[in-house]
Parts: C-alpha cells; sequence; structure tokens
C-alpha cells in the first residue's frame, strides 16, 4: 500500500513539472488549461492617460 502511494506520488511530482515547464502555446496544444502565472495585462492608451495626468 506504502508503495503504490509513493509511486502514485512521484507519478504526480514528474507532471507538474512537465506541465511547469511548458509555454501557454504547448499548454493548448494538448488541451490542459493555462496554468495560474502571473500575467501583466496593459489596456490601449494607458500610457497616454498616465502621461496626461502630469
Amino acid at each position: 500500500m506504502m508503495i503504490a502511494a509513493f509511486r502514485g506520488w512521484r507519478r504526480s511530482v514528474a507532471r507538474r513539472r512537465a506541465l511547469a515547464d511548458l509555454t501557454a502555446d504547448q499548454l493548448n496544444d494538448i488541451g490542459h488549461p493555462e496554468a495560474d502565472r502571473p500575467v501583466l495585462d496593459i489596456k490601449a492608451g494607458l500610457i497616454t492617460n498616465l502621461m496626461s495626468m502630469r
């Protein structure tokens, strides 16, 4: 029982490591939802608005 649990844990760790190395495009290719990674979302015209506030 413990050996089976250890093997399952090893497999899950290996899967997580493999998925962490993939890019967003590669994740989309295999049909996996995109990982929760920090994303910088900049709206169009943001710099113009910030500069006009000066």
